[in-house]
């Protein structure tokens, strides 16, 4: 079977060359073709690498001559559920099956495609507790809030900014002084002035 492998580590300051001895000897064992090693020194929040999106390249330019990406752990790829199970399944999409010898994950056989299985529906059953939960506290800050949603308006002494525009302080020294924008200010005067009109 003709693989390739992808190690990552976080820091300039750290060696992948460990990662890379590891699958070496690995595919080693299972009689596994390495074709070639992909290896990033970035963070795994970010899937936007350099050398990840080579692989991908390579895999999307020779679907027929690799396998399987192999990677010595799950957190390599990435850190986030989301960003693997999209990988794994674009690997899906592409023929090419994924293995991560010291998690135990291998989706060349039933089991690994299992975990997998599992994995997502677990990730989509968070997603929609989080979407849930978001739109129950939106409807009690609304429902206490009289209706209004939003960040509550900052508290303004406009007889104290009066007072200083009258004597000519310049409503950017008055915005910065009392921490808030110009169009702020001058918004706040506009509505204390016409309270039933409608202000943008």
């Amino acid at each position: 079977m003709n693989v390739i492998g992808y190690a990552r580590v976080s820091s300039r300051s750290q060696s992948y060359e460990i990662q890379v001895s590891q699958i070496k000897d690995y595919c080693k064992f299972k009689d596994f073709e390495l074709m070639q090693v992909f290896a990033d020194k970035e963070s795994g929040k970010d899937i936007d690498r350099t050398e990840f999106k080579q692989m991908m390249d390579t895999i999307t330019k020779r679907p027929y001559e690799i396998n399987a990406v192999v990677v010595t752990k799950l957190d390599r790829v990435g850190r986030s559920i989301r960003d693997l199970l999209n990988f794994v399944d674009w690997c899906k999409s592409q023929g090419v099956q994924f293995v991560a010898f010291q998690s135990s994950i291998d989706t060349t056989n039933k089991e690994g495609r299992l975990f997998f299985y599992i994995m997502g529906a677990l990730a989509e059953y968070e997603r929609e507790l989080i979407i849930e939960r978001t739109e129950y506290g939106r409807k009690k800050y609304i429902e206490e809030h009289n209706g209004k949603w939003g960040r509550r308006k900052k508290t303004l002494n406009l007889k104290e900014i009066r007072r200083q525009m009258a004597e000519g302080v310049p409503v950017s020294v008055i915005a910065r002084n009392f921490k808030v924008s110009r169009a702020t200010v001058y918004k706040r005067i506009d509505e204390d002035n016409y309270p039933d009109k409608e202000v943008e």
